[in-house]
């Protein structure tokens, strides 16, 4: 509270200062209010300028220049020129002069062949002119392309009368001009010389700006510049300060400003202690907690908490003890997670050895029978198991001992079956389209057993003598995977021919389907092939 009355000793030495600023922001409201009011008048003569240019610009692009000069001029009596400019800035028609002159700024051409529609622009001397003028566009189309623009030529100090329309009695000695990015000045004379910074302020700020200049003889202006619609073009009021005192507001300043002052000191010195005793050590545990959290368990916030209040001191420390046993933690499970991969890599590598196994048991069968249907048993027997061999090696080979990749995994899967079903020696090509898409161990290995006796059928039932071509498709569709194996051999009688036969290779694929709870569809007929497709889809959970 010491430091909150502390302004009170100071009323003497501020009274004047608070007076003046809330005076200097009644003239700043009054002036601006002036110029808003002066605006109104030319802004509306301009929106009104853009609209007739807008529903003449056909007469205007047809010639007839002087005949709408004519019409409007009762109405606009700032209007002094009408005229038509080509695609390339040259007049075609103009109500004054002759034609064959180009545009005054080519720029102003190119912006609107760019596609600005309207365009307002600086004040400037054109071709046979008498006095200043400020130009309107307005860019004309046919069929997309810029043909040209027809243009109004308003007299600047028509325009500047303009401004004249507020009461003389709200003015209160206010000098009232238009003036342009140039520096060029209509209406009445002004006391001060406009600054090209004054202008560039005024057009980055809405509302209007406010400048305290003094003249050559010492004498302080208020200035105010405010920008007119979208153009270039700038109302300017003028008048003489006043000075930063005024008694009228000294008493209100006494009464309401001291009071409010003490409370903003009282309110900042709360808030410079709580900052220092708490929200500068909060921020610092925030950091200390993203630390914690991108698993960087060694930082320590032993020195950055010394100075600390002692609650949050403590705080840290405990933090810091969270983080060792969080660490220590971290990095049991991670050891446990990496013999848990390792484990599982062995398993599948044993067991894709202990298929391998099997698989040679089966050779070494198959050698010994003789009866070929026990042979093609054994042989489809140990297929079957190869491909399981492949899943498990797929897994092994890969980080995610839980996800297949497709892609890498139906290269090994498809190389193998040619080369084991001998497709090369029966003249079939085995070609495929896989997408690389991830998926679960489970659903991998009917999958790629339903692959097998799709292709193995193909290679049995569909090709004669001459050989043919098998193609395999995967790719994601649908929410869910497409499977779609063909060929272009014989063909069947019917669609179901292959598929609710007695053979184990359609009973396993009818099983395999639902086993993925996926549906199959078949479509063939003689002479046009045979195609079997698997549409899984993706699984919940």
């Amino acid at each position: 509270m010491a430091i909150a009355l502390t302004p009170i000793l100071f009323v003497a030495a501020i009274q004047a200062y608070v007076d003046g600023k809330q005076s200097l922001e009644i003239r700043r409201s009054d002036l601006l209010g002036i110029a808003d009011r002066a605006i109104d008048e030319v802004e509306q003569e301009l929106i009104t300028s853009e609209s007739m240019l807008k529903i003449f610009s056909e007469q205007i692009a047809a010639g007839r220049c002087s005949d709408v000069q004519s019409w409007l001029t009762p109405e606009m009596p700032s209007l002094i020129n009408v005229a038509f400019f080509d695609e390339n800035g040259v007049s075609q028609c103009t109500a004054s002069g002759e034609t064959g002159f180009t545009i005054y700024d080519q720029a102003w051409n190119e912006a609107l062949k760019n596609g600005q529609v309207f365009l307002r622009t600086d004040s400037f001397m054109g071709k046979g002119a008498k006095e200043s003028m400020f130009a309107i566009f307005y860019r004309m189309e046919y069929r997309g392309e810029y043909v040209g623009a027809a243009g109004f030529g308003m007299a600047a100090e028509d325009l500047a009368d303009m401004l004249s329309g507020v009461e003389k009695s709200a003015q209160n000695q206010v000098d009232l001009a238009l003036a342009d990015d140039n520096l060029a000045v209509f209406g009445d004379e002004l006391p001060v010389a406009l600054q090209k910074e004054w202008v560039e302020t005024a057009h980055a700020e809405d509302g209007g700006h406010l400048f305290i200049v003094s003249d050559e003889v010492g004498k302080s202006w208020d200035v105010v510049l405010n920008r007119v619609g979208p153009g270039d073009l700038y109302a300017v009021a003028v008048r003489q300060s006043p000075g930063l005192f005024d008694e009228v507001t000294l008493r209100p300043a006494v009464m309401i400003g001291l009071p409010l002052l003490s409370f903003s000191i009282a309110l900042a010195s709360a808030w410079f202690a709580v900052d220092e005793l708490v929200l500068k050590w909060l921020l610092r545990l925030r950091r200390l907690a993203y630390t914690y959290g991108r698993g960087e368990y060694d930082a320590r916030p032993d020195q950055d908490f010394q100075m600390a209040p002692e609650e949050i001191s403590s705080l840290a420390l405990a933090m810091d003890r969270m983080s060792e046993r969080i660490g220590k933690r971290d990095h049991d499970l991670k050891a446990a997670v990496s013999e848990r991969d390792a484990a599982l890599k062995e398993i599948h590598h044993r067991v894709k050895n202990n298929l391998q196994i099997v698989t040679s048991f089966l050779n070494l069968q198959s050698r010994r029978v003789t009866d070929p249907e026990s042979r093609a048993a054994i042989n489809s027997t140990r297929l079957r198991i190869d491909a399981l061999s492949v899943v498990h090696q797929t897994l092994y080979q890969h980080d995610d001992l839980d996800i297949v990749h497709l892609g890498t995994f139906f290269e090994h899967l498809l190389g193998h079956l040619s080369n084991a079903l001998g497709l090369d020696e029966l003249d079939v090509d085995l070609t495929y389209d896989i997408e690389d898409l991830p998926l679960r161990a489970d659903d991998a290995i009917p999958l790629a057993l339903f692959v097998l006796e799709a292709i193995t059928n193909s290679t049995k039932y569909a090709f004669v003598e001459d050989g043919g071509e098998i193609h395999v498709l995967l790719k994601e569709q649908d929410q869910g995977l497409l499977l779609a194996i063909r060929d272009n051999g014989s063909g069947a009688e019917s669609d179901t021919a292959k598929v609710s036969g007695t053979g184990l290779g359609s009973k396993l694929m009818s099983a395999f389907e639902r086993q993925l709870n996926g549906k199959m569809e078949v479509s063939t007929a003689p002479g046009e092939g045979y195609e079997v497709r698997l549409f899984v889809p993706h699984r919940t959970s």
